[in-house]
């Protein structure tokens, strides 16, 4: 795990891609390489991107951008995009569907889909206290605070709401 995120600033970017499987060790060190090579390389208006990024739970890929002053140009989170599709062809995986979603249970990421919470909790798998993982945050300051979170918390909870009583 990378951690040179620390130390950017709360506002720095944030986008975070959930694969709908965990990692293994070789996948981890693939993903690890691609992106060094990637950020390396990575450019908006002509200048280098100040990026990082990390890999969390075997699951999940975290970039960070420190914009330092200058947004990012739209060409440049093409390219952020384009690399997690290439990278779901190398390793036969999903990161950038939405639909990926997950909780956490003994400090390990359970991997579900979206329409599986409702059932989840109805079957008390789940409850309002379980943690989840808020994956539309944008910026490291709620990557800090909010990506983790309990479910009566978070956006979750209306997946859930219909029954719970």
């Amino acid at each position: 795990m990378n951690n040179d995120y620390i130390q950017y600033p709360d506002n720095a970017k944030v986008w975070i891609y959930q694969s709908d499987r965990h990692f293994n060790e070789d996948e981890k060190k693939h993903i690890q390489i691609r992106i060094d090579d990637f950020i390396d390389t990575w450019e908006s208006h002509g200048n280098m991107v100040k990026g990082t990024f990390t890999i969390l739970y075997d699951a999940f890929v975290v970039l960070f951008v420190d914009e330092q002053g200058d947004t990012m140009c739209g060409r440049a989170q093409d390219a952020s995009v384009k690399l997690m599709k290439e990278l779901e062809q190398e390793l036969e995986l999903s990161l950038l569907d939405r639909m990926n979603q997950s909780y956490k249970e003994d400090e390990k990421a359970v991997l579900v889909k979206l329409n599986d919470f409702e059932t989840l909790y109805n079957d008390n798998k789940i409850n309002d206290e379980t943690i989840v993982f808020n994956n539309t945050i944008t910026t490291k300051k709620e990557f800090d605070t909010t990506w983790e979170l309990p479910l009566k918390n978070s956006w979750h909870k209306q997946l859930v709401n219909v029954v719970s009583q």
